[in-house]
């Protein structure tokens, strides 16, 4: 069976990708020119979870962002332009917006992750957007486990005796 990409997941530094093999979920890191792989097996699976977070430091830094291009326009507009404070409310808001609102969404709607604990390794993914699809994912993996582990549904653990 083919590799199936289930998501990634981006550090500063390092970028992770998540894929489903047969008997496994593997997790290739690439650290600037260098790269591993960890697998964790689905018949060592200890659990399989499915959580919304906020991820602070991103928001903390689309915040930062807002309010570097904003207090500029604001500056600009009420000292340099001496213009009416509408106007340099409606300047920053222009420019430092998108910034806020980006913020203000995540905060909202969060980030769901997916993480696979087995014996010896951690898998996870984080879906930002597609919130569908990382429950999708969280049905997959707990059926592939769920097969791998049951020796009766044809799994890859070995068979008990009679």
């Amino acid at each position: 069976m083919r590799r199936r990409l289930l998501g990634t997941v981006s550090d500063v530094m390092v970028r992770r990708r998540v894929y489903l093999a047969s008997d496994a979920v593997e997790v290739d890191e690439i650290e600037g020119y260098t790269g591993t792989r960890r697998r964790v097996l689905l018949d060592e699976v200890l659990a399989v979870t499915l959580d919304r977070r906020r991820r602070w430091l991103t928001i903390v830094l689309w915040l930062a962002f807002g309010s570097v291009f904003c207090l500029p326009g604001l500056f600009f507009a009420v000292v340099v332009g001496k213009q009416e404070p509408w106007i340099a409310a409606l300047a920053g808001g222009i420019v430092g917006g998108p910034f806020f609102l980006v913020a203000t969404l995540h905060l909202a709607l969060g980030a769901d992750f997916v993480t696979v604990f087995g014996k010896r390794g951690v898998a996870q993914v984080a879906f930002t957007f597609r919130k569908r699809h990382a429950r999708e994912i969280f049905a997959l993996l707990r059926e592939r486990t769920r097969q791998a582990q049951d020796p009766d549904r044809g799994g890859s653990a070995e068979r008990q005796p009679a």
